[in-house]
């Protein structure tokens, strides 16, 4: 998800956290996470220029995903979102995590490497 880059840390945490909360309640479990922090978008999002990244790579049925994106819709401190389903948790995380380490990366690459 990204989300709105005016919040402070703190403010962000707690959108972050709203979220997590989401996918426990709802019998998803939040296998990994990986915070990119702020970045600038790849084009402009409702007047938005900037971001907060922040990823989670969760196990959950329909429900999860439904009530999940369901609730991200109705954030707005969340100005962008998408579910993709992958086969490995722990390999798509790993190559993700790579590929955040090399911000030259472009983003062809990284849905290759979520397999989306």
């Amino acid at each position: 998800m990204v989300i709105d880059a005016a919040l402070t840390e703190e403010e962000s945490q707690v959108v972050i956290d709203k979220h997590k909360e989401v996918i426990t309640s709802t019998d998803g479990v939040i296998k990994f996470e990986s915070s990119w922090g702020r970045r600038r978008l790849a084009y402009e999002v409702q007047k938005m220029k900037s971001g907060i990244y922040h990823m989670f790579y969760l196990e959950g049925d329909g429900n999860t995903i439904e009530e999940m994106e369901r609730q991200f819709g109705y954030d707005d401190q969340v100005i962008k979102f998408f579910a993709i389903t992958v086969d490995d948790l722990e390999k798509a995380y790993n190559k993700f995590e790579t590929l955040k380490a090399d911000p030259q990366k472009t983003a062809n690459l990284v849905s290759e490497s979520l397999g989306a």
